[in-house]
Parts: C-alpha cells; structure tokens; sequence
C-alpha cells in the first residue's frame, strides 16, 4: 500500500490543522460507472503486438487507462439507504478491474517472451489469437482465484485506503485554496458540502488530479499482479511449460490441429445440410407467415426433408410473440446470416463438440463483421453505437427461436447411410446464470451464453465431423450493397467442403442453382441485367481472392443473338475454382487417389501463363501515349490502385478486367 503521509509538509503544525479538518468529514462512498472501453492491452492491440505503444505501456506498468468515468460522490447515509443499487455497482467496477489487470498480464507475456513468439508466430495470426484467448481463460481464473481479489475484506482494505486517499488529496486541495482558518470556521454542513463538491469537480475536469489517481492507484494494483505472475513464472520456467499451458504441444509452431491453421482470411463454421438448410432459408427469406401459425420454411429433398420454424420456448409462446415473429421473418437479412455464421465460428472456436456452454460477447460479434468502433470524444477509439448493438441481438433472438424438425435426413453410421428423424433447437442462448436469454431493447447485455442444439450432435463428432472453411469476406461484406456476393461465398464454399472428398473442385456449376441460391427469380428483371450482375460479382471475388478464377464451361456466346437466350443461358455451367489455401485446408480429407487417375484440377491454361505479360504491357503502352493511371482508369472503369497493381505484377486481373485491358492495347 502507498504512505501517502497525509500529503503534508513535514511541520507538526500543518499535520495538526490537516487532521482538525479531516476529522469533521462525514464518511461518504464513491461510485464509478465504468464504461467498459478497449484498453490498451485489448485483443485489437494484442493481434498488432508487438507495438510501441503495448511494449511502453507494459514497461510503464499502466494496468489502468486515464479515463473519465461517471463518478458520484454519495454520503454514507445514503449510500446505506440504497444499498443493493449501489452494491452491484461496487460489483461491477470489481469485474472492469480484474478485466484490466487480465489485459494487462497477457500485454506482459507477450512482451517477456517476444523473442520467442515472434518467429513462431510470423504469419499465423490466428495461432497468435488463439494463444490470448488460452492465456486470457488462463489469467482470468488465476484472478478470480486470488483471494485478495476476490474476498470482501480484501476488497474493504482497499476501499478504505482509496476513501483515505481521496479525502487527504481533497482536504489538502481546500487548505491550500481556502486556507485553514476559513476551513475550520464552516461548520460540519458547509464544511462537508464543500468537500464533496471539490471531489467530484476533480473527477470530473482535474486532469492533474486523475493522472495522480490513476498512477497511484496502478501502483497499488501492479504489486498484487506482480505477485500473482511472478508465482506463475517460478511454476513455469521455460517454454515448454508455457506451451503446455496454452494447450499446445512443443513442435506448435510445425504441427497444428487443421481448425487452429485455417488462415485470418477464413472462418470455420458448420457445413451439415441441416445448417446449409437454416443459411440458405434466413437469407432467402423462405419463411411463410400463415396466420395463428408461427413462421415456417419447409424443404423436400432426397437427403434432406422438413421443416425450420420460428419458435419461441412454450412459456414465450403468446400472440404478442407470434405477431414480433412474423415481423422479424419478414424483415430477415444478410445481417441475420452474418450473426448466425459468426456465432457458429466463434462457438466452435471455444468448444469442437456441442453440448458445451461459451461465453459470447455481443461486441465481438460485431468486431468479427469487420465493423470499426466509433471514437470517443477525445479521439481515442470508443465503442459500437447502441444501434449497432441492438440489431445484433436482434439477430441472436432469431437464432434463439429455430426449431427444427426433420422428418427425414440421411447421415452416415460407420460408412453406411441411416435414415433418421430428429426435431430440436439449433441452438440454446442464456444468461449468465443460466436462464433463457430475453432480448430488451432498452437493457442490451454485453454478453450471453451459447450452446449447440442436439439436432447437430452427430456432425461435430469424430468422422461424421461437417466443419468448413467460409472466406470472411462473407460476413463482411456490405449486407445490402454486395448481396449477392455474400450469398455466392457462403454456397460455393459449401460445395467446395462437399467436394473435398473427391477433390472434385472443378465441377460445374450450373447458373439457374447460382441464381436460386442467391434468391432470384430469372424473370425477376431484365435477363441481360442478371447476366452483368452474375458476371460482376464473379468478377468481384476474383479481384478479392476469394476465388481463383471462373470461366463459362463449353459456353457458346453466339447463343446470345437467338431468340429465348436466356433459357440456353440459365442451363448453361461455370467452372469456379477455389484459391490454394482451400485445397491445401482439405487435403487430409480427401480420399486416395489410384494413380490410374490423376487430379485433373487444371482444366484450362492458368491465370499466371495467360496474363504474365499484361501488366508489363500496359504499363508500357500507357507511358508511351503519355497518359496517367487516373485517366486510364477513368476511361477503362477500373479502379486506380487495381491497375497499379497489375503493371507492378502485384495483382493478376479478373476475367473482364483482361478483356478491357487487352482490347484496349488493340
């Protein structure tokens, strides 16, 4: 604990007149409402570590940012008098400390092995994201544990050293202004009125006073942290005790579980026909909203036939809860996949099995989407708008309300297919201390608890096990403005996993299912408007590496000048080729190939051979007519930096960006 000596001058005298006033102050509570702000030490700095700004936060021990929370300064009385209130407060503000403190001691591991992890964890990230959520579990149960964290005695020794810091500061601060005399002829009333209202001005506007505060009360907490890692690094000397820790082995840095190797540019979720059914019915929105008859999508197929309901738990099961249904499967969205896709990643991330409660953040399932915060009014990062927050959970009551019953679904039990029924929840949302998670609207939780229905038991075990790996760029992208990009991600990387088997990624794609899992009727519109619009969002995914090429298969464009084009083209096939890290993610999935058959992956000359000289070429032809990379974008309709790219040899162009270019050197 700090001497504070009162914050005297060495004389007696001064001592005495400071104790005369101390003496007249009331005992009073202070109360902070933290806003739970990203600290320094934050999984967004963390994924960037190492960083100047961590490494000198570290070494400074700053477990604790300077920052003006809501503060109130409440007398005694009236702090006894609403108790309860004010107790889950005082609760709360325990819980942002030691969320602080958990920050700051995996800002210290990385810093205190930074040598070590750097070269082991170039170029996985994900690697490195698993690792600090495995020390943060590790961390937080360690602080948890810790009786001088957690017991109410511990906790009272500090309030009370933090109530005698403040009123020596405080007292200190009106003698100095007021002097002693003026002080001490107030009496108690005026005398304490005046205390509390100088208190609560440094809270709020004293920025001397909040950077001694906020240093001092660092140091108070670092020592207890100091402690607790300096037991833990004598239990764990070496790395290999480390790696044991965050739960893997020695040789992590060559051989890792194939979910934990999946690049930053991908997410592994479910790929069982039952979560393609719920995917593919909340995007297109198939929900039929009969009347008494709660929301109901339905589908008939040889694997797979049944139904998906919108269906609260029987207690919730009211007329104002059907007619909320029915408004949310009218208004169902990308942003609804988005949420549902996410929590299945970051569930599975946490727990390989279902049957296992996680912990959910609501803020995490926004960072995921790729949504920046909003900066806070001093230009620091601050937090997600209650908008933002609100659709979420929105989204997540969706997710709450699926029910599913198959009447029929064919799965596998050792290598022979069963036919089976099953009915269930998909999934299970609840709060903390386990009771059914209610969305309201005006009191939005900063977390809940997730666990995976009974009805995909089966596809998360051994074998039978249906996981893959869905580009990022599906959850996002814009879920209005790139619609039909997402949807395209979210199918084809589902055939891609239904391929794996046989490495078939080569097989076609007929264009009528294209558009009929992208929601579209082919008389919906101008048919030669749906073709550019197919054509760009392939074109699209190209550019944004998400596919490696696409091209018509046996497509004859002269069918375009005859009479009931549309008919040839709606059956006509597209060849849509993964990127290599796809491939390379399934190969120990694939079965073994007789030699008598060779993958034939490469139906057609590759990109590189046919397009290795174009940037060259471009670039060459563009500075001889002396035009520069603005004009020549605006006239082709291609962005700036994209051709830079390409004459750099940095990007390799889409299928309609080679045509442009090339027809324009012609």
């Amino acid at each position: 604990m700090i001497n504070y000596d009162l914050l005297l001058n060495d004389t007696n005298y001064e001592l005495t007149h400071h104790q005369t006033i101390a003496n007249k102050i009331d005992r009073f509570q202070v109360i902070i409402i933290h806003d739970r702000q990203p600290n320094f030490f934050d999984y967004n700095y963390l994924l960037n570590f190492p960083s100047e700004n961590v490494r000198k936060k570290v070494d400074a021990k700053r477990i604790f940012p300077r920052v003006k929370n809501e503060t109130f300064v409440v007398r005694q009385q009236n702090y006894e008098e609403n108790i309860d209130l004010f107790f889950k407060m005082r609760v709360d503000a325990r819980r942002e400390v030691l969320a602080k403190a958990t920050e700051f001691m995996i800002a210290k591991f990385f810093s205190t092995y930074e040598g070590h992890l750097a070269p082991l964890l170039a170029n996985k990230p994900t690697l490195k994201w698993e690792i600090i959520n495995k020390l943060h579990d590790k961390y937080d149960k360690i602080l948890r544990a810790h009786d001088g964290l957690n017991d109410e005695n511990s906790w009272n020794v500090f309030s009370t050293w933090y109530r005698t810091y403040l009123k020596n500061y405080t007292i200190k601060e009106l003698i100095e202004k007021h002097g002693y005399d003026t002080l001490n002829a107030l009496n108690k009333k005026e005398l304490n009125e005046l205390f509390l209202e100088k208190m609560s001005a440094s809270f709020a506007s004293n920025d001397s006073f909040l950077n001694t505060f906020t240093t001092d009360v660092n140091v108070y907490f670092e020592r207890m942290v100091s402690e607790i890692l300096a037991k833990f690094e004598s239990e764990k000397n070496s790395m290999e005790q480390i790696n044991e820790l965050i739960g893997v082995s020695a040789q992590f840095s060559i051989h890792q579980p194939i979910e934990a190797t999946v690049k930053t540019n991908n997410l592994v979720v479910m790929s069982n026909v039952v979560y393609q059914f719920i995917t593919e019915a909340i995007s297109n929105q198939k929900f039929v909203c009969e009347p008494d008859q709660w929301p109901r999508a339905t589908i008939q197929g040889t694997r797979l036939a049944g139904s998906l309901q919108l269906l609260p738990n029987e207690e919730d099961q009211t007329a104002s809860r059907l007619n909320l249904l029915h408004h949310y499967a009218c208004a169902l969205s990308e942003v609804d996949v988005d949420v549902l896709d996410s929590l299945c990643h970051m569930y599975l991330r946490q727990s390989p099995q279902a049957n296992t409660r996680v912990e959910i953040r609501i803020d995490d399932l926004l960072t995921i989407r790729g949504l920046k915060t909003k900066l806070g009014g001093t230009g620091r990062r601050g937090g997600y708008e209650k908008g933002q927050r609100t659709q979420i959970v929105k989204a997540l009551s969706v997710i709450q309300s699926l029910w599913v019953e198959l009447d029929s679904i064919v799965i596998y039990e050792q290598g022979k297919p069963v036919n089976k029924k099953m009915q269930g929840r998909a999934f299970f949302l609840t709060n903390e201390d386990g009771s059914s998670f209610t969305f309201i609207e005006d009191s939005l939780p900063e977390r809940l608890y997730v666990m995976i229905g009974d009805v995909f038991d089966h596809f998360l075990l051994g074998s039978a096990r249906q996981v893959k790996l869905l580009p990022k760029q599906a959850i996002e992208l814009n879920p209005y403005q790139r619609k039909w990009e997402k949807k395209l991600i979210r199918y084809i990387s589902w055939r891609w996993r239904t391929q794996a088997r046989k490495a078939s990624y080569l097989q076609p794609h007929k264009i009528s299912t294209l558009l009929e899992k992208i929601g579209l009727q082919a008389d919906s519109q101008a048919p030669s408007r749906i073709r550019d619009r197919l054509e760009k969002a392939l074109d699209l995914l190209e550019e944004e590496g998400v596919i490696t090429f696409w091209q018509y298969n046996q497509w004859n464009e002269e069918s375009m000048s005859k009479k009931g084009w549309l008919r040839l083209w709606l059956d006509a096939t597209i060849i849509i080729a993964p990127p290599d890290e796809i491939v390379s993610y399934y190969e120990p999935i694939e079965r073994k190939k007789s030699i008598k058959a060779p993958n034939k992956f490469s139906l057609v000359q590759t990109k590189e051979e046919i397009c290795k000289n174009i940037g060259s070429d471009f670039k060459e032809c563009r500075i001889n007519r002396g035009l520069t990379l603005k004009q020549v974008s605006d006239e082709l309709n291609i962005s700036t930096s994209y051709i830079s790219n390409i004459e750099r040899g940095g990007a390799l162009p889409s299928g309609t960006v080679y045509k442009k270019m090339k027809d324009w050197l012609n």
